[in-house]
Order: C-alpha cells, then structure tokens, then sequence
C-alpha cells in the first residue's frame, strides 16, 4: 500500500514493542520505522526520523509519555498505550488520536490506525492544498501575468494562456475568466487582476469587464460615451462611461 502510516513505538517494555511490530505487520496502512525504551531515546527518534504517528506508553522509568508529549515541539499524532484509563482524560486533552488500553487485539489496534490514518490523511490534505495557495501567491506577487493565469480548480492548478481569454467578468471577490468554450473562476477582484495583465493586451472597459483586445470585432454606439462591445464569440460587452478613454483606444 502507498503513502504508509510511518509510526514509531516508544514503551520501556520489550514484550509491548513487540507486541505492536506483530500487530502492524498484519495491518497494511502502517510501518514501523523505530522504537525507543525511554523519552530521551524517543525525543532524538522523532527528531531523526520524522513519523506521521507515535505508540506512545505512559507509565515509563524517568518521564512519562505525558511529559514526552508536552517537550515536544512540532507534536507528531499519538496513540497512547498505556494499562490503566487513568490518564485518557489528559491523553485527549493533548490531541491524542486514540487510547489503546492494554492488554488489546488485533481488532482494537486495527482501530486506532484507521482513526490515526483519517487524522493524517486530512493533514497532508490541508498541507498540499497550503502548498497550492503558496504556489499561487507567489504568481500573484510577480507585477504581470505575462503568458498565463494560475487558476486554482479543486484539485489542481490550470495555467490559462492569456492569449486565450476573451473576456473576464466580475463576481464580487472573483473574477470568471471567459475563454472560447470554458470558464474559470479566481478568487481575486477585478481591480487586482487588471494590476496584472498586460496592457497591451487587455482593455478594462466596464467596472465589471475586462476584454481582450483581439477579440473585440464591433462596438455599437448607445448613449452617454457608452457602447456595447461585440467579440468574436458573438458575446456583447456593455461599455461604462468611466471607461470612455479606455473604449476610444479600442478604435484606434
């Protein structure tokens, strides 16, 4: 199975250790990448080898696995072990994924991963969805959106040609970018994006539009400096009188 849980043990019992490596071998969304006897082996462990999820006993000589928690700086999901309920309350209090009171089985073990497995799959959701908004940004700080728009879909980034966007519409907070026979929508105003195309290819000639000069075929004259603008698509752009100036290079 791809993208396995890589988890570690941490229990100052060799027979607990063990116990878990038997039960994660029978169980295919789980590794078992190190073990620790104490917190001090258990804090370089994490350190090193940067797991998804700790089997974390409670009761051990030294520190507890409560204190091993709260040392920590970037805490990895756990899913404490321990002999006795005592300690649950405080457990769930320090995000714990589950609670495996020992002696368990194979039954219980199996689900505690799949609660662990929901928790991390949702965090390296929310992570790659964080990397697209950087990736977006970053776009959005460059001063022109020169050969393409990145456009955020719901699972991927399209990077739309300029050269084929009609025209582009407000909607509030977005902007729908118009192409021949599709359509986008931007999480960025109007105001914002104009900022980033090219002038020398897009017009803003409404408060609610921006069109793409190549492919304004007609504009017929209303009133007040105002016209409606037909593009190629046969599509018809109202023209806003603020924009008069903006409109008279469209005839040049």
């Amino acid at each position: 199975m791809k993208n396995k849980i890589k988890a570690i043990i941490v229990d100052d019992e060799p027979l607990s250790r063990e116990k878990i490596r038997i039960l994660s071998s029978s169980n295919e969304q789980v590794e078992i990448i190190g073990e620790a006897k104490n917190v001090k082996e258990a804090i370089s462990l994490v350190d090193k080898m940067k797991p998804d999820l700790v089997f974390l006993d409670i009761n051990m000589p030294g520190k507890s696995g409560i204190e091993f928690i709260s040392e920590l700086g970037e805490t990895p999901f756990v899913v404490f072990t321990n002999a006795y309920s005592d300690y649950a309350a405080e457990a769930f209090n320090l995000n714990a994924v589950h609670y495996l009171l020992k002696p368990f089985d194979q039954q219980k073990f199996n689900e505690a991963v799949a609660r662990a497995n929901e928790r991390i799959f949702a965090k390296r959701s929310s992570n790659i969805l964080q990397q697209m908004n950087d990736v977006i940004k970053s776009e959005v700080d460059k001063e022109v959106y020169a050969d393409r728009i990145p456009v955020k879909t719901e699972n991927k980034i399209v990077l739309v040609p300029v050269i084929e966007v009609l025209f582009i519409e407000a909607d509030k907070n977005y902007a729908i970018i118009n192409l021949k026979d599709k359509s986008y929508r931007m999480r960025i105003t109007l105001n914002e994006l104009e900022k980033r195309l090219s002038s020398d290819l897009f017009i803003r000639v409404h408060k609610s539009f921006i069109l793409n000069k190549s492919f304004v075929l007609e504009l017929e004259p209303t009133f007040n400096q105002e016209y409606i603008v037909r593009l190629s698509n046969n599509k018809k752009i109202p023209t806003g009188k603020a924009y008069s100036d903006n409109v008279k290079q469209l005839m040049k």
